[in-house]
């Protein structure tokens, strides 16, 4: 005969407030009794356990005390201790707690990890001034760099394990890469994943920064690709696009990473996925195309003889300044800078009359600064790049759609072929420099040079986003599926487009101009192919913008004077300073047993 074996937790055992008296006993929150004369705790609620417990250990010293007075004394003093435990843990804790916040004020912002002590001498002035009585608490704030450093590690792995959660649930995602050096010469490879969910939530994180001390050719950079995948579990046949700069490591077709990366698929019998050329490298590469050698290099020249030597660069500061000019400085020109050649222009030909004075009188007189011909293409080059300039900032920035960047690459080269038809009519309406200055002048200006300009530019950019144009019709099919023709999308997808240009909610829908919240809002039952469509289009990187943006961030990092910041603490201030995830510090605390002050 087979008999169960009984359980505590199934008896339904209840504390017995008699039993406080009788044997010195307290019920503690986690529902067992504890001894309020030696502290010890009886797991069982049940009274022989008690009982024995009492008579064991205390009965010859408090069997003479009667009544309930010396136990509501005990029982008094031993919720005064544990009081008094709860509170400095809760305090340790919130110090902590603040420890971490500041730790992540200090690293969003990429300071130094020896600033802790800076920061903490300053909040111990406020706290002697403001409030004496909690300065020692300001004290015990932990922010000493060893401190800061490890708080650091920790924000970063939190922020990783973020990321890895949502790559769980991802059903497309894409990567954008670039590499550059800093300055220990250390090349850093930054990957950032653009995934999209079955919820249609976009998610885009750096997800890792790769420092490669040896070669970086093709193959070095698709092992730190590959080895980024498997960190975070994400499939080769859940890729949908990869954009790059046109480096030859990066976009080289054969041993290049888009090579790497192709016969990867190839190997895995898996669909090809995107590889984009960066639209704003794109962009930039057609203006650095045109010959405008004849003026930029005489600009440069007299920039350089201005801007070189300390004492002309002083004195044409105080020229500008006692003539009340709306300029007080020229800037440089730097090649690798998207904006510089058009500002450098602009601001040149805004103060051509005082540089021609000012090198007339260094002995440094530039003939080219009163001819009217070369003046003529200078105005003209200022309006151009102006308009380069318009279009470089339209594509730059954070979480853009592809279908977005094509439509104004599209606007752009309907742009130039405006420019090409009025310049042939010499009509000047978009070209406000240079219609200024031929107001100014009597004889006809030569308009071959711009002529040349305008359309070198829009063969250039008819040329380039050859990878875009090869999409386009997938590009306006996402952007619009109300508007397209049914016979240019793939058969899969006609009938359910069929039954989305049928329903009128759900073209009011798109008509709000929210292209991600019409395809949220998509049925997964009536659209699961279009959707999923949709969500691949949308994971798609159409710039690398996002990396320039953190190696702008890198730079500041680690900087001259911390040029022996590791590789791991790159990682981490980079991680936080540049993913949209926030840390989770209510999860680090958890993790951790014991709280420890200050010291």
């Amino acid at each position: 005969m087979s008999t169960k074996k009984r359980k505590v937790d199934a008896e339904c055992r209840i504390y017995n407030e008699e039993w406080g008296v009788k044997y010195f006993f307290v019920e503690t929150k986690d529902q067992k009794a504890s001894c309020v004369i030696c502290s010890e705790s009886v797991a069982v609620l049940k009274e022989y356990n008690l009982r024995r417990h009492y008579e064991t250990k205390h009965l010859s010293t408090y069997s003479k005390f009667s009544g309930t007075e010396k136990y509501e004394s005990m029982k008094r003093g031993l919720e005064t201790q544990r009081n008094l435990f709860t509170r400095k843990f809760a305090e340790n804790e919130s110090v902590t707690r603040t420890s971490y916040k500041i730790v992540l004020k200090m690293t969003e912002r990429g300071k130094p990890f020896t600033d802790g002590n800076f920061i903490k001498e300053c909040m111990m002035e406020a706290a002697n001034d403001l409030c004496p009585e909690k300065a020692d608490l300001f004290g015990s704030i932990s922010l000493s760099a060893s401190s800061v450093v490890r708080r650091t590690e920790e924000l970063g792995e939190n922020i990783v394990l973020q990321i890895s959660e949502k790559a769980k649930n991802l059903l497309w995602y894409s990567l954008a890469l670039d590499e550059s050096t800093d300055l220990s010469s250390t090349s850093q490879l930054l990957v950032f994943i653009r995934g999209v969910n079955l919820d249609f939530q976009i998610t885009e994180e750096l997800a890792s920064v790769c420092s490669m001390h040896g070669t970086t050719t093709g193959k070095d950079i698709f092992m730190e690709v590959q080895k980024t995948l498997q960190n975070y579990n994400l499939q080769w046949n859940q890729l949908r696009g990869v954009t790059v700069d046109g480096g030859k490591n990066m976009a080289g077709v054969r041993k290049g990473l888009v090579g790497q990366i192709r016969t990867q698929l190839e190997d895995l019998q898996i669909p090809g996925a995107l590889f984009i050329h960066c639209i704003i490298h794109q962009q930039a590469l057609c203006g650095k195309d045109l010959d405008i050698s004849c003026v930029l290099k005489p600009v440069v020249s007299a920039v350089n003889f201005i801007r070189g030597h300390a004492l002309n660069h002083r004195q044409f500061q105080a020229f500008l300044e006692e003539i009340d000019s709306d300029f007080c400085d020229l800037p440089y020109h730097t090649a690798v800078r998207w904006l510089s050649c058009g500002k450098v222009l602009f601001r040149f030909y805004k103060l051509r009359n005082e540089i021609d004075v000012f090198l007339t009188e260094k002995d440094r007189a530039d003939p080219q600064l009163s001819d009217p011909t070369w003046l003529s293409k200078l105005s003209f080059l200022v309006d151009i790049t102006s308009h380069m300039n318009e279009l470089n900032l339209k594509l730059q920035g954070k979480d853009n759609l592809v279908c977005d960047l094509y439509r104004i690459i599209k606007g752009f080269r309907r742009k130039l072929s405006l420019f090409v038809a009025q310049l042939e009519g010499e009509n000047f309406s978009h070209f406000h420099c240079f219609k200024e200055f031929c107001a100014t002048i009597a004889e006809d200006v030569n308009l071959d040079f711009p002529k040349k300009i305008i359309r070198d530019l829009k063969k250039h950019f008819l040329k380039r986003f050859s990878d875009l144009d090869r999409i386009e019709s997938d590009i306006l099919q996402f952007q619009n599926p109300f508007d397209c023709n049914l016979d240019d999308v793939p058969v899969e997808l006609q009938l359910e487009l069929i039954d989305l240009q049928a329903n009128d909610l759900l073209k009011e829908k798109h008509r709000e101009g929210k292209l991600v919240e019409f395809y949220r809002c998509l049925p997964d039952v009536e659209f699961p192919k279009l959707k999923k469509f949709a969500a691949g289009m949308a994971s798609l990187f159409g710039t690398t913008y996002v990396c320039e943006q953190t190696f702008s961030k890198m730079k500041y990092v680690k900087s001259t004077h911390r040029t022996r910041l590791t590789d791991e603490h790159l990682k981490a201030i980079l991680l936080i300073g540049c993913s949209n995830s926030k840390p989770n510090i209510d999860d680090i605390l958890k993790a951790i047993r014991q709280f420890h002050k200050s010291h």
